[in-house]
């Protein structure tokens, strides 16, 4: 079962481009998969995509190319990710399992209102527009069965000014009277909406049932802040899922499950490659992807922590690495350090980092903190870096998204973070 995946994956694409680089028509089992096809990174394929943006087919994938999802995140430029009608399979059979279960627990949903979170359309001048929302992911039958349950109007996405969409937005939640589901992605969205609206939760929301958000790694404080402002609705922790691939799924009272979409492997901390049934349960993982959108043996960056039952949680991005100075500071080890109520943002600032937080630090122990970092130790040794500093400022939620809205980010794509590679930050 774990290489009938892989195995049709494989045979499909032997004929393409990348297929014929890496000799797919050899392969003949997981190993000889491992041996020929390197694990990769999006730098990887933009020689691929520029193809494909040029029209060309059979370039990853023989299944043409509908079209180039844009995604970015808050430390990273934009990417382009090819969907086929295969990759738009995996998804929606992941998502529809996800939401059967959903209903099988909460049966009224099924007879309410949904609120799917709407990107506001950016220009692109790329050639192949990418999904205008997230119910595009589902698509086919269950896509159109959740469509036509939405609360606000798809034309929503065309509103270029924020505020006017924060607006139009919540004039219409107010408008559904029925409105028990909502998918969103930060927590922050819906506590800025909050702030928009000017109610409170349970008058703009009168008969929510349920919120799917993320409420792992740095979401896990937002959705509790969340979970205050709406005490008498379930807040579901969203499964792992990116623009390239999905890779879990809520099942409840289970946990978030690994999907069946795509073929998996993971990278445990000595650098050795495992399957799926090959995991230590409490050990933290990288996980690498091979899908029918044609990314093969993709690195997604996500560290993910084993818990049994092929579940996993969320740990942080390896990828998520601020460096200038040979600093190497990692999320994951600076999130332990600030971790705490409010928003708090490290970033680079010259010749030091600066703490934004909405409320008072000792920065002499963050910073004392940071340097159990070997490198950023050394670096603050050798006069490279100097001291971090705090700077203390308010509705840094607010201000963060504004921030990367300036960056050229889509509302969708804006995942909340405690470091950023980044200069230019601007708060107030």
């Amino acid at each position: 079962m774990v290489y009938r995946k892989l195995e049709k994956i494989i045979s499909s694409n032997q004929h393409t481009a990348y297929g014929e680089r890496y000799a797919f028509c050899d392969i003949k089992n997981i190993a000889e998969f491992q041996k020929k096809v390197p694990i990769t990174v999006y730098e990887d394929y933009i020689p691929y995509i520029e193809k494909i943006k040029k029209g060309e087919q059979n370039v990853l994938t023989a299944e043409p190319v509908l079209l180039l999802e844009p995604s970015s995140g808050s430390t990273s430029t934009k990417k382009l990710i090819p969907y086929t009608k295969g990759l738009k399979r995996e998804f929606s059979s992941a998502i529809g399992k996800w939401l059967l279960d959903l209903n099988k627990h909460f049966p009224r949903l099924k007879y309410g209102q949904v609120y799917f979170s709407i990107t506001p359309q950016a220009a692109c001048n790329d050639g192949i527009v990418g999904f205008n929302r997230d119910d595009e992911y589902i698509g086919g039958r269950l896509g159109r069965i959740v469509a036509n349950k939405f609360c606000v109007p798809d034309s929503v996405k065309n509103i270029a000014d924020m505020e006017e969409f924060w607006l139009a937005t919540v004039e219409y939640i107010k408008r559904a009277k029925n409105l028990r589901f909502v998918s969103i992605w930060n927590p922050t969205f819906l506590l800025i909406m909050l702030e928009k609206a000017k109610m409170p939760a349970k008058e703009l929301f009168p008969q929510l049932e349920v919120i799917s958000c993320w409420a792992d790694g740095n979401s896990k404080p937002l959705a509790e802040r969340l979970q205050k402002d709406f005490p008498d609705v379930y807040i579901q922790p969203k499964g792992l899922l990116a623009t390239e691939g999905i890779m879990t799924i809520p099942i409840e009272d289970i946990g978030k499950r690994l999907t069946n979409s795509h073929f998996f492997e993971f990278v445990d901390k000595n650098g050795d490659v495992r399957l799926k049934d090959e995991l230590d349960i409490g050990e933290e993982y990288e996980i690498i992807i091979t899908t029918s959108g044609g990314f093969y043996r993709y690195n997604m960056g996500d560290i993910v922590q084993y818990n049994g039952n092929y579940c996993f949680d969320f740990i942080g991005r390896s990828g998520n690495i601020s460096d200038y100075f040979g600093e190497k500071l990692n999320e994951v080890h600076v999130r332990n350090i600030i971790a705490g109520d409010g928003f708090r943002l490290l970033v680079p600032t010259g010749n030091r980092y600066t703490l934004y937080s909405e409320t008072n630090l000792d920065i002499d122990k963050i910073d004392e903190a940071l340097r159990e970092n070997f490198h950023y130790d050394y670096c603050r040794e050798l006069g490279q870096l100097e001291k971090a500093e705090l700077v203390i400022i308010q509705n840094g939620e607010q201000q963060y998204i504004d921030n990367c809205l300036n960056f050229g980010m889509r509302l969708g794509d804006i995942k909340p973070t405690c470091l950023s590679n980044r200069q230019g930050w601007v708060f107030k």
